[in-house]
């Protein structure tokens, strides 16, 4: 009878040949999605150095996540060697003891790598809000509040036993806090964070100058989050449904699949850039308008008039460009999510009218360009506005 994958020559004093196990859907869940979060975390970082010319603490804290995922990823399918995936009347009793120690270092890799995509969303936010002082606050508090409640229930984890070897040896003496009900506590704690950070940002996208089809890209974007949600109520509810500690192979496969798939939908919305760059370019060489197509597109500014005054002292409308107020050019307003080097501030809003000037002052000289001998009188105004703000510069 051939035994099943994963048991023997694999797991450690194993003697006999088991009917089952669990331990390969754990190495491939762990292999699967630490490789597409590490790809997608690789993807942002090179997205955002195009786009930014800079790494921000966004981009740090989803990365050392990522890096704690795979840690956690290496400690599950070494834990495989050790009994994880088979059931009790399977599993080696000589195991326990190693069993319960790769097990509890994998604990606070656990808690530390759910706290750095929580901060990395909550620094993302800063990005488009971190002009209102108001909401800037609220963020400010949020991720110090998260930071303190996932640092102590990473405490709590690594020393919930008196002494601490207790925990993964039951043979010592002494004494260990109610653990269950400390996970279930501090689980829906998290629960309640993780709801409050995935809305949050709602508000804000509510009153940026951006079409409803975007708005509600973006909040659907966003909502992603709470598949995250999901996945720590159900891991949450398998600490619950625990038979005995050697059995514990759906809590570290959700544990898996909560880690990675909150770094992967953090990562999502910085690909936006990226997305519209290969739209632009696949548009270009359909319709076959060149340069022009692309410098259309390209345009970050919401211009109001443009009028031009000949040397006989009468005014006409020889070039017009106008939009309407609800159609500002998305662009910027997607790029506070995108790109930046921090909050919003008056660095930004400078950079977004040397852009716009540029980009004015290029058109005008193409059409001005196609007049004989004329003298041309130039008098435009840009308006650019983020939210309650706007920044007007007349020339």
């Amino acid at each position: 009878m051939p035994h099943p994958r994963f048991t023997q020559g694999w797991i450690y004093n194993l003697k006999g040949i088991p009917d089952s196990t669990e331990a390969s859907r754990v190495i491939a869940l762990a292999l699967t999605f630490s490789a597409l979060a590490c790809l997608l975390v690789a993807l942002r970082l090179g997205v955002r150095s195009r786009t930014s010319g800079a790494i921000g603490y966004d981009d740090i804290a989803i990365t050392v996540s990522a890096l704690l995922g795979v840690g956690y990823s290496a400690t599950s399918v070494y834990q495989t060697r050790w009994g994880l995936g088979l059931s009790s009347k399977d599993f080696p009793e000589a195991n326990v003891v190693r069993y319960s120690l790769v097990q509890y270092t994998g604990g606070p890799q656990y808690c530390l790598a759910i706290l750095g995509f929580k901060v990395s969303l909550l620094a993302s936010y800063l990005r488009v809000a971190g002009f209102n002082r108001t909401y800037a606050r609220s963020l400010y508090i949020s991720i110090a509040l998260v930071t303190i409640s996932q640092l102590v229930f990473t405490v709590l984890h690594a020393a919930s036993c008196s002494p601490i070897a207790m925990q993964w040896d039951s043979s010592i003496e002494g004494t260990c806090i109610d653990t269950l009900s400390m996970y279930f506590a501090l689980g829906g704690i998290s629960l309640a964070w993780d709801v409050l950070i995935i809305v949050m940002p709602f508000p804000i996208l509510r009153r940026l100058n951006l079409n409803r089809r975007s708005k509600v890209a973006l909040v659907l974007l966003y909502s992603l989050g709470f598949f995250v949600t999901i996945v720590q109520a159900i891991r949450i509810q398998t600490i619950a449904d625990l038979a005995t500690y050697t059995e514990s192979q759906a809590i570290i496969e959700w544990s898996i699949v909560e880690i990675n798939l909150g770094v992967i939908i953090a990562c999502i919305p910085t690909f936006r850039p990226l997305l519209r760059s290969v739209g632009r370019k696949i548009a270009s060489s359909s319709n076959g308008k060149g340069s022009l197509h692309q410098q259309s597109n390209n345009a970050h500014t919401k211009v109001k008039t443009a009028s031009y005054t000949h040397d006989s002292g009468k005014k006409g409308m020889f070039a017009s460009v106008r939009e309407t107020a609800d159609k500002v050019v998305e662009e910027d307003e997607i790029e506070l999510w995108d790109g930046g080097r921090g909050p919003l501030g008056q660095q930004r809003r400078a950079s977004a009218r040397v852009r716009a000037d540029a980009t004015i002052d290029d058109e005008l000289s193409s059409a001005s360009s196609r007049l004989d001998n004329r003298q041309i009188t130039v008098s435009h105004e840009v308006s650019v506005q983020y939210g309650d703000e706007a920044s007007v510069q007349k020339q």
